[in-house]
């Protein structure tokens, strides 16, 4: 009589986790037509989520992992993007003393790295959304398929690169996108380095491909928080096309007032050179923040900010087009709360 099939193994450390971040928000001079907005803003913070990471240990210091992970609006309970199932997380790798591989669906290595900013996400244009300006978006690379990454780490020092495949018949480098960062952190005091650079003809007409290069830092003053960073995007041209760039500076400041409240500021100012009607202005945003942590999971916060632009172009202060000023000024609120889980 044959032996029985061995039973598969089981994977070990399988969790469910995730965040919701849910807030009220009011932003005067929206969209085309003008006038306020009321409305539940789904990412006050962060990017409301739900995933599952599951792990076996493979011996010797070695394991495999799984994750999985979809972004979805806790305002009507969809999904952040109605086309993907796991929009933000699908991947597969090993990781061991050696660090750390995974091929699939993930963050570019710059999305992992850009972590030198008080406020982050929504009302801060340090992420990969940067600022939005009617049809020109100067950003870095953020989530990536059919994407190969590693990251390890050195003592203080954590490096990582990535390399999204273009899959394009006979054009190896089409459509490729590549990063790659450098870290190093030291009793709250630390620096990131990161490079990406994205190939494709259909990011802008008449731009081949685009790449950022950016320097940033946190240096702790007493209890304050300082922060600074710089990143030039450059777009390159085809044919007799000039290259598009903007430089792009912020600084920040942390405030703890005690124990559970914590005042953060950010200013955002990027130099537009070479915009589709020449020198079109160069944007700014002015934002604060104040965080009240009721628990290590739940915080409550008050966002507000201030975008302008000289020339009068569309600016706006968080990451929806459809709600631009047209008239290059720009208030809002977001009154919320984040909850990890």
């Amino acid at each position: 009589m044959p032996a029985a099939p061995a039973a598969a193994a089981s994977p070990q450390g399988v969790m469910l986790y995730g965040r919701i971040d849910l807030g009220v928000e009011y932003i005067n001079n929206a969209g085309p037509d003008g006038g306020a907005i009321l409305r539940m803003s789904p990412s006050g913070t962060s990017t409301s989520r739900i995933g599952l990471r599951a792990e076996e240990d493979l011996g010797g210091g070695n394991k495999a992992f799984v994750q999985l992970e979809s972004g979805f609006r806790p305002d009507t309970g969809g999904m952040a993007d109605p086309h993907s199932i796991f929009n933000r997380q699908a991947n597969v790798g090993i990781q061991g003393a050696y660090g750390r591989l995974l091929v699939g669906r993930s963050d570019s290595t710059t999305g992992d790295f850009m972590l030198n900013d008080a406020l982050a996400n929504n009302y801060s244009w340090s992420g990969v959304s940067t600022h939005l300006r009617g049809g020109r978006r100067d950003g870095t690379l953020g989530r990536i398929s059919n994407l190969v990454k590693y990251e390890g780490n050195a003592g203080r020092y954590k490096f990582g690169a990535s390399y999204g495949l273009g899959e394009v018949a006979g054009q190896a480098s089409a459509r490729a996108k590549y990063a790659a960062a450098l870290d190093y952190r030291n009793d709250g005091f630390g620096w990131t380095l990161t490079y990406d650079r994205e190939n494709s003809d259909t990011l802008e007409q008449g731009y081949s491909r685009a790449g950022n290069v950016s320097l940033s830092g946190v240096l702790p003053v007493g209890k304050v928080k300082t922060y600074a960073g710089y990143r030039r995007h450059v777009k390159h041209g085809i044919g007799d096309r000039p290259d598009r760039r903007s430089d792009f500076v912020w600084l920040g400041l942390a405030l703890p007032l005690d124990g559970r409240n914590t005042l953060s500021f950010g200013y955002y100012h990027v130099d537009v050179r070479n915009a589709a009607r020449g020198r079109s202005g160069d944007p700014n945003l002015l934002a604060m923040r104040l965080t009240h942590t009721m628990s290590a999971r739940t915080e409550l916060y008050a966002t507000a900010a201030y975008a302008w632009i000289p020339s009068g172009d569309a600016i706006g202060i968080g990451n929806s087009p459809r709600l631009y000023a047209e008239n290059g000024k720009q208030a809002g609120l977001n009154i919320g709360m984040l909850h990890r889980f």
